[in-house]
């Protein structure tokens, strides 16, 4: 069972409720994290297994990850070290084993989320976690009071959150488009049942003057867009 957390619509799952529920039925769970939300949120390590795109695994299942894993050693003169010990996708390894025989180079974007979050550090983590919280919390009430606009759920939120619209959905992007303001994402797209909603997702670089101005530009959006 794949568990996003927070999931697509921004919401924080109760994943007491669902993890033992699937294992129960001889499930493996697997979780797909927001790395700067677990500042605040509960661990999914919690449950069996953490997950930069992170990737992470049980012993009894390293051997089925695509990769390259990395162990800590210690050299000759007591200095510590890394050293490759497991190589599960190469092609140099028996081809029927191999769990991935095509090579990317994505270590860029590894290194400079890796240098970001040593650069937070535990504490700067969840500081950010509680600033994008304070933020997302007061744009979702802010959009909230907009007459037109509705929360599409009442779970808790981090930095993203799904309201709906009384009004086309198209029709409202395109008139904030207009205005220099990106709305959010029409759920309509992966969702059908919510053709009427938004996905609204905030940054710690969000200001309070920025969400303000989101809320204006949509109000106006809402007010002049044909009703849905």
């Amino acid at each position: 069972m794949f568990l996003q957390y927070p999931n697509f619509l921004g919401a924080v799952e109760d994943l007491d409720a669902l993890v033992p529920a699937a294992r129960e039925s001889g499930a493996l769970v697997i979780a797909q994290c927001d790395p700067l939300a677990l500042g605040l949120l509960r661990p999914p390590g919690d449950f069996g297994g953490p997950s930069f795109g992170f990737f992470a695994a049980q012993q009894a299942h390293v051997r089925r990850m695509p990769g390259r894993i990395a162990g800590e050693t210690a050299d000759v003169d007591g200095r510590r070290g890394f050293v490759l010990t497991l190589q599960t996708r190469e092609q140099h390894i028996r081809r029927e084993k191999a769990t991935h025989n095509i090579c990317t180079a994505q270590a860029l974007n590894a290194l400079a989320g890796m240098l970001y979050l040593s650069w937070l550090g535990r504490a700067g983590l969840v500081e950010l976690g509680e600033l994008m919280l304070q933020r997302t919390a007061y744009a979702r009430d802010a959009l909230a009071a907009i007459e037109g606009v509705e929360p599409l759920h009442s779970q808790p939120v981090v930095r993203e959150f799904a309201v709906a619209l009384d009004a086309d959905v198209d029709a409202v992007i395109e008139r904030c488009a207009a205005d220099g303001v990106n709305p959010g994402f029409p759920l309509g797209r992966e969702y059908p049942e919510h053709g009427n909603g938004l996905l609204v997702a905030l940054t710690e670089q969000r200001s309070k003057a920025d969400i303000d101005r989101l809320a204006s530009t949509l109000q106006a959006a809402v007010r002049e867009a044909v009703p849905a």
